[in-house]
């Protein structure tokens, strides 16, 4: 099979073990949706309780049809343009600071979206620009390279490229999850409903055998061929 040299997904490569198996999940999210909240708990619990290796990535992710989506699930008018607006631009501004956060290490980012999270559905906080502001002084990010990293010119590149991943494995809405498997690498499963960690580690159980048995039509001949799992 050809691979283009070009493509985002050439440079991702699984994790490869000769003694034990090892999986590379992907789960692309909005920061602000509460759907995708409750499916990184979901993954994290998959984590603990698994006793293979697991390597996780959040990744930021938004276009049209997710921001209605976002909307619809919100009881929000997606009709109404101006609202449509508001709501991409505040998912775009929490995508940027959570990538911003990022690099100042995974540890400070991923504690950067659990307290996003945690103040928008257990505490129902609206994002503001007052709310990001008490967010980096609480999980004590350095405040200045904050705001100069979120407006560079990485971040935003950072951002593109996991909007360029999301579009090759097939990412259309979000939450979605792409569960990749040392035993079998030029192929990826992917998960839009029902992300619960029951689920994931079914999944991963019979990974292999799942991607053997995969109708032909729902292959995509993209780098790594992630296929649609069908439930």
């Amino acid at each position: 099979m050809k691979t283009n040299e070009n493509s985002e997904l050439s440079r991702i490569h699984p994790t490869s073990s000769l003694t034990e198996r090892i999986f590379d999940c992907y789960l692309f999210i909005n920061p602000l949706g509460k759907q995708c909240y409750k499916c990184e708990q979901e993954v994290m619990k998959f984590i603990e309780r698994t006793p293979h290796k697991v390597h996780v990535h959040f990744l930021p992710f938004h276009n049209f049809k997710s921001v209605t989506q976002y909307m619809k699930n919100n009881q929000l008018n997606d009709k109404n343009i101006d609202l449509r607006n508001e709501i991409y631009t505040k998912i775009y501004d929490a995508s940027l600071s959570y990538k911003a956060a990022q690099l100042q290490g995974k540890k400070l980012g991923r504690a950067f979206l659990m307290e996003l999270q945690t103040q928008l559905h257990l505490l129902h906080k609206e994002y503001t620009p007052e709310l990001l502001q008490e967010i980096i002084q609480t999980i004590g990010l350095d405040e200045k390279m904050f705001y100069e990293d979120k407006s560079s010119k990485l971040v935003h590149q950072e951002y593109e490229r996991d909007q360029q991943i999301a579009q090759e494995m097939m990412v259309e809405t979000n939450p979605s999850l792409v569960i990749f498997d040392n035993l079998n690498q030029q192929f990826g499963v992917i998960l839009h409903e029902n992300i619960s960690a029951d689920m994931i580690e079914h999944v991963c159980e019979n990974l292999h055998h799942a991607i053997d048995k995969c109708p032909k039509k729902t292959q995509k001949h993209q780098p790594c061929c992630v296929v649609k799992m069908v439930h």
